[in-house]
């Protein structure tokens, strides 16, 4: 008979050792001037949702600017010239997950 090994998870034991001291980035005081990166995973609504949140953002400040990406599949990252596009013009992202 062979022996199986069992790995368990505890959810209990705290949290993770860091592996690193990076810190989190500081919060911008304002959206002015910035490009908001809108990543949709094309499931749902998931593209009007995330277009409806930049209108609410920019019904108060319209100086922020949009770069929208329409992933091909919920299990992929963006395209690689949609990934250079949000790394390259956009200054904060928010990606939206429909289901």
């Amino acid at each position: 008979m062979d022996e199986k090994t069992l790995i368990a998870l505890d959810p209990t034991s705290g949290p993770l050792e860091r592996k690193d001291d990076r810190a989190l980035p500081a919060r911008v005081a304002s959206l002015s001037g910035h490009v908001l990166g809108l990543v949709a995973n094309g499931l749902g609504e998931s593209k009007s949702f995330l277009d409806a949140v930049y209108g609410e953002l920019t019904s108060a400040d319209d100086t922020l600017a949009a770069v929208r990406v329409l992933k091909p599949s919920v299990s992929v990252a963006p395209e690689g010239p949609d990934w250079a596009r949000l790394t390259s013009e956009t200054s904060l992202a928010i990606a939206g997950f429909g289901g």
